[in-house]
This record gives structure tokens, sequence and C-alpha cells, in this order.
């Protein structure tokens, strides 16, 4: 009668298990740690270059850390303006459609710097230019942005593997990571 007991016990477990597993196998293959890194620059020379970590855990939840560096170029002066981004929010996968819903988004302005030719050399005049350069950046830039990365985006996975992990968003515009971990 033990014996029969044991094996029943053991058959529960085994099925609690199994059923607390609620990743299907695409899922699996995405949790860990991503690293994202693009260029890019726009008709005006003006470029931007984003790095960031993303961790995708087993309960479905995400978190990502990263950068963004932009550089814009104008009457022989250039600023650089660096931003650090933050985000959490849930995930799944379903049909080859990465769906994420981002519930918290945090971006800092970094540092704002100018160089150039045409640049004064008056320090008041350039801690000036940067403090007001920092407001406009946050009103102009850090908040529109905050609201669009708030909520739920899909994105079609092309491909998925132990290593890469490639997709496209409905403006067609392709994301590709690699594991780090």
């Amino acid at each position: 009668m033990k014996k029969i007991f044991s094996v029943i016990l053991m058959m529960f477990a085994i099925l609690a298990m199994v059923s607390c597993d609620s990743l299907n196998p695409s899922e699996r293959l995405m949790v860990g740690k991503w690293y994202y890194s693009e260029s890019s620059m726009d008709h005006d020379g003006n470029k931007a270059t984003v790095e960031s970590n993303y961790e995708y855990h087993d309960d479905k939840t995400y978190i990502s850390n990263g950068t963004v560096r932009l550089v814009y170029d104008g009457d022989g002066v250039q600023e650089v303006v660096v931003l650090s981004l933050a985000e959490k929010g849930i995930w799944s996968i379903i049909d080859k459609m990465q769906n994420t819903n981002t519930t918290d988004v945090d971006i800092k302005i970094v540092d704002v710097s100018f160089q150039g030719e045409n640049l004064t050399d008056d320090r008041t005049v350039i801690q000036e230019l940067v403090a007001s350069e920092k407001k406009r950046l946050y009103y102009d830039m850090v908040i529109p942005w905050k609201k669009e990365s708030m909520g739920e985006t899909s994105y079609r996975i092309i491909t998925l593997n132990e290593t890469t992990c490639v997709t496209v968003d409905k403006d067609g515009h392709k994301t590709e990571r690699r594991r780090i971990k």
C-alpha cells in the first residue's frame, strides 16, 4: 500500500511540475540575456547609436537597460546627447510573434555636450546652452519617448535559436539580438 501511495504521490508531483511550466518551446529559447546594438544616420548626417541588454525571465517578465548616443551636426558645432534607458514589462511568444507589454520606462539625459570650430570659448554661455538643451530635450524627446514606449507591441520573429533572435516590427524595421547568457 505504501508503494502504491508513493507512486501516486510521485505522479502528482511530476504532473504539478509539468503544469507549472507555462513556456512554449519558443519562449524557452527566449529566456536569458540578449545584447542589441545598432547605429544609424539620417539624411542630415545626424547619427544615433543604441546599445541595450535585455533579460527575459521564465516568469514572462523582462527588463532592459541601455544607452542611446545621438550626434547632431550643424553650422560647425556638434551636439552630443547621451541617454540612459530602462524598461520593465511582460512578454510572450505566440505563433511566431513576440508580444511585449511595457509597464515601466525610465529615460534619463546622462550628458549633453557641444564641440566644434564655431563654438564659443565662453564657459558661462556653454553652461547655459547645455542647461537649456537638457530642458528642451526632456520635454521634446524624453517625455514623448516614454509615452510611446509604454504599452503593447508585437514583433514578427524571423529567427530564434540559441544564439540569435531576429524580429521585424510593423514598419519593417529589423532588430537582431545576440545571446550573452
